[in-house]
């Protein structure tokens, strides 16, 4: 094994902040770790829509996918806006005596093959928190790669809250935001595949 040193290259992702604050050597100053490199797929399979049904809801879900070269991830490029107990695309983490809920959701795009494909999951924090650029005040993925993203409210990961298994680790691209939620409350999803 190669000695650790200059050479070395960080393979975690940049956050995007750019601008230097109080003239600190701050995450702006330093610039460090790789940018995205998003690619957004909108042709042939990857456009149109899939028709998703939870719990008697039926959302047409955008086939668009954006692909980050960097993590190898890809994202379906649309959060719902019309499942969920109250139509408005929020789920909680678990799933409610209706049938709601965000693993619902996933099982119910893969069975739809949504933009052809059948391994999509709920992103972990780290993945999901990764997609927030922090130059832009609320913390909002790329607004290109992601046009029409909900940033007033928080997206559910994966993740169990280490402290209380009854809660979830949740992002919020209004604030930049990393917290924990109750797993019975209802947060938007976003749906990834790969890594």
């Amino acid at each position: 094994m190669g000695e650790i040193g200059e050479k070395a290259q960080c393979l975690l992702i940049a956050t995007g902040q750019l601008t230097q604050y109080g003239g600190y050597p701050d995450d702006g100053f330093y610039r460090k770790g790789r940018s995205k490199q998003y690619e957004v797929l909108s042709a042939g399979k990857y456009s149109g829509t899939t028709s998703i049904t939870v719990a008697t809801k039926t959302d047409l879900i955008s086939n668009n996918c954006v692909y980050d070269r960097r993590t190898k991830l890809m994202w379906s490029r649309y959060p719902s806006d019309g499942l969920g107990p109250a139509g408005d695309g929020k789920m909680p983490w678990t799933t409610d005596g209706s049938g709601h809920g965000i693993f619902a959701f996933v099982a119910a795009a893969n069975a739809a093959k949504l933009a052809g494909y059948s391994d999509w999951r709920i992103p972990n924090e780290t993945e999901l928190a990764n997609l927030r650029d922090m130059e832009q005040p609320d913390a909002a993925p790329d607004a290109v790669a992601f046009p029409g993203w909900p940033t007033s409210d928080w997206f559910w990961s994966s993740t169990t809250f280490p402290s209380s298994v009854d809660s979830a680790m949740i992002v919020h691209f209004y604030s930049g935001y990393v917290g924990a939620d109750s797993k019975v409350n209802g947060h938007f999803v976003a749906l990834v595949r790969g890594g």
